[in-house]
């Protein structure tokens, strides 16, 4: 799919930046581009600590139904949408290339499976054009436009995340930073940004404190299996028996309870969400 930018299906925060791409190449479930989003980036080597973070945050994050937007990166991107692409939130990557060329080919498995399981993978380059290093720090822009805030987890001195935070900060976007060890080289960059007004945050719920009325409603851990799968395109149950491996009769109970509690509600053709 193409949208372009006079698209109603367009990234309506993308369109208040400046610069937005003139048209985005989309694969995947393009609605999650105007749904409540949060980036995760950092640094492409990170430490014990930071994985450990970019999990944390992903999918605490994810359980509130807000989608993990990041760049598919080695390291923290690739935590951050492993951790994403299974929840309620979902994830959307933004490549420094086109559509058909993921980069780097060792995340072709995890772009696979972003799709598979209900996310989306998005371009403004030409659907097979090659990534290129100078095609990286321009993306960020998008990164940073589409979501709400940006949390930078790890990162080095003039870094990649460095570039998405000076996005964040030009686009107005809540910038939010994991503190870190200050003998460490990738716990420069957040260190700093704190130091210089960042927003420091200790846990997911510090950053979910800044948009209020963006939180949706938690989810019951025994939904989420089948909730991922629903969005705003109806599915019927037997679909949904087939991508979670559940008996019909287990399928009918848990959708029978989830009407109840007003999340999801049937339609023609299956089941969306409220």
């Amino acid at each position: 799919m193409i949208l372009n930018i006079k698209d109603s299906k367009y990234p309506q925060n993308l369109k208040k930046i400046k610069n937005p791409p003139k048209k985005l190449y989309v694969k995947g479930d393009y609605n999650l581009l105007n749904k409540s989003c949060i980036a995760i980036v950092g640094t492409r080597k990170p430490s014990e600590y930071g994985i450990k973070m970019a999990k944390l945050f992903a999918k605490d994050l994810s359980k509130k139904d807000i989608c993990i937007i990041s760049g598919l990166a080695e390291g923290i991107d690739t935590y951050a949408h492993y951790e994403a692409k299974s929840n309620i939130g979902k994830t959307i990557a933004v490549l420094g290339g086109g559509i058909n060329k993921v980069y780097p080919e060792s995340n072709d498995r995890l772009a696979n499976e972003i799709l598979n399981e209900g996310g989306c993978i998005i371009s403004e380059y030409e659907m097979n054009e090659e990534a290129s290093m100078a095609n990286f720090p321009i993306r960020n822009r998008i990164i940073s436009g589409i979501s709400m805030g940006v949390l930078i987890v790890e990162g080095r001195y003039r870094s990649g995340s460095s570039v998405t935070a000076k996005y964040a900060i030009s686009q107005n976007k809540e910038l939010f930073c994991i503190p870190h060890d200050i003998d460490r080289k990738t716990g420069y960059l957040t260190n700093e940004l704190i130091k210089n007004g960042a927003n420091l945050v200790t846990s997911p719920n510090d950053i979910l404190t800044y948009f209020p009325t963006e939180n949706k409603q938690s989810i019951n851990e025994e939904y989420i299996d089948i909730y991922k799968f629903i969005n705003n395109i109806p599915i019927p149950n037997d679909e949904l028996c087939r991508l979670t491996n559940l008996s019909i009769a287990g399928i009918n109970e848990k959708l029978m309870f989830m009407e109840i509690e007003g999340i999801i509600k049937k339609v023609e053709g299956g089941y969306v969400r409220v």
